[in-house]
């Protein structure tokens, strides 16, 4: 009866909260009761990131995104069916700007997040819980992760078989910057916002990308999130590469005095990271970060641009459901250039 059913959605989340305390570095967190998989129709995605997950797994459940606009550049590539999605709000991080009242009023069936499974985070799925009875599904976003991720919301919505080819997709992905990584001696910056002066520190998950592929992140810090650095600090780490996603930046780094000091800028190595409909590097730190690392490979290896068109078409074909001609991927690789 309903009661027993009580008693198992509190095992289980106490079983889901043990699972995440057992490991230093837990992975889901479930507050309130998973419905069966046929049941859920009416996905709440509660940030970006979780916005690129849901859009890649299961478009055809979510009510609408957090903070992705289909009205953008890059929304105009969706399939028409996404693009009917409205922007509803963000529930988690900051500025989160969807009300316990709205979250109740759209029915959901499930809230899903995914980023850091941190205690910060959890008292949010748990306090959101607590506000709408809405089930609160909080996944880690570290790309480490991601075939398990892909997986288990596979079974958990029912798509399995779309979601085991996306996991493959990673561990390849995951494979090939390991082994390529070994070889790899040089460091990197990532240049976030118009100054080029906020970054993400070592090991946080707006790097974690470029890492991955044996990039040495030069800003080293302990809180592992976005940081802001001077310009007396760049020049003496005198990073060998330089990626942003910003444009603006990009176009003025050449013609900037204190920039041009930089050998990333003397040795145009300085690239910038296509960002539509996201960002390939970071913005949202999701699942779009996976062609990232085989596109700074491909970058890596001084390899011709033109040849990565085809892994862009495959790429947004497995995950956006979106199908590019070869002039749309090469465009958008032009951008790097």
């Amino acid at each position: 009866g309903l009661m027993m059913k009580k008693w198992f959605g509190l095992f289980l989340s106490l079983f889901f909260a043990h699972a995440v305390l057992a490991e230093n570095a837990p992975t889901i967190f479930l507050v309130g009761e998973l419905p069966p998989a046929q049941k859920i129709d009416k996905v709440l995605s509660a940030g970006n990131p979780s916005d690129v997950l849901l859009l890649s797994v299961a478009p055809q459940k979510m009510l609408g995104l957090a903070g992705f606009n289909m009205a953008s550049q890059g929304g105009k590539l969706f399939p028409a069916e996404q693009q009917a999605l409205p922007t509803i709000g963000k529930i988690a991080g900051k500025g989160s700007t969807l009300s316990a009242e709205k979250i109740v009023a759209l029915q959901p069936n499930l809230i899903i997040d995914v980023g850091n499974v941190t205690p910060n985070y959890i008292d949010q799925a748990k306090r959101t819980f607590a506000q709408t009875g809405v089930p609160y599904l909080l996944l880690d976003g570290r790309l480490s992760t991601t075939p398990n991720t892909l997986r288990e919301l596979g079974k958990w919505l029912g798509v399995e078989q779309l979601t085991e080819q996306q996991a493959q997709y990673a561990e390849e992905t995951l494979k090939s910057a390991v082994d390529f990584s070994a070889v790899l001696q040089q460091t990197a910056y990532l240049a976030r916002s118009a100054d080029g002066l906020q970054t993400g520190q070592k090991g946080s998950i707006h790097t974690e990308a470029m890492e991955l592929v044996g990039l040495r992140n030069v800003v080293e810090g302990e809180h592992k999130g976005l940081t802001q650095v001077s310009m007396e600090q760049l020049l003496l780490w005198n990073p060998d590469i330089i990626l942003t996603q910003y444009a603006e930046f990009f176009q003025t780094i050449k013609n900037n005095p204190q920039w041009s000091q930089l050998s990333a800028v003397k040795n145009q190595r300085v690239f910038f990271i296509p960002n539509q409909p996201f960002g390939w590097l970071d913005s949202p730190p999701s699942l779009n970060r996976l062609l990232g690392v085989r596109w700074l490979q491909h970058l890596l290896n001084n390899k011709p641009m033109a040849d990565f068109a085809p892994e862009v078409q495959r790429f947004y074909k497995l995950f956006y459901h979106i199908d590019l001609s070869t002039a749309q991927a090469e465009q958008l690789l032009k951008q790097g250039q």
